[in-house]
């Protein structure tokens, strides 16, 4: 499973042309977080951890697990739609496809994190 988890790490990170350092603090971890789980010095991260990489990486916690091949949500997923003005903010647009995708598979906790870490990006911006 790490392989897997390596290898989407990798991929995100390159399709969004960002440091390994900068996921890690966008995340909410420290600088050599990514680092650690790609070198094995780390074990798998926990659900949250998982959901708030998977937010700064721009796809879903199954999508790095090897669990889906779809970056925005599994299949069936009840966000059908993504609003024309989708294009202006899509951080928000994913963090909320992925909280969708945790609620509907009954991962409570990982979506109030995952809607908390959303929260505190805005307030920054």
């Amino acid at each position: 499973m790490n392989a897997i988890l390596n290898e989407r790490i990798g991929e995100r990170v390159s399709a969004l042309k960002i440091s390994w350092r900068r996921a890690s603090l966008e995340a909410g971890f420290e600088a050599g977080f990514i680092q650690d789980i790609i070198t094995g010095r780390t074990q798998q991260p926990d659900e949250d951890a998982l959901a708030s990489l998977a937010a700064v990486l721009k796809c879903n916690p199954a999508y790095l697990l090897g669990q889906s091949d779809d970056l925005a949500g599994a299949a069936g997923s009840s966000v059908s739609a993504v609003p024309t003005n989708a294009e202006r903010r899509p951080d928000a647009v994913m963090a909320l496809r992925i909280v969708d995708e945790l609620l509907a598979a009954g991962h409570i906790e990982a979506a109030k994190v995952a809607v908390r870490r959303a929260l505190k990006a805005i307030a920054v911006e």
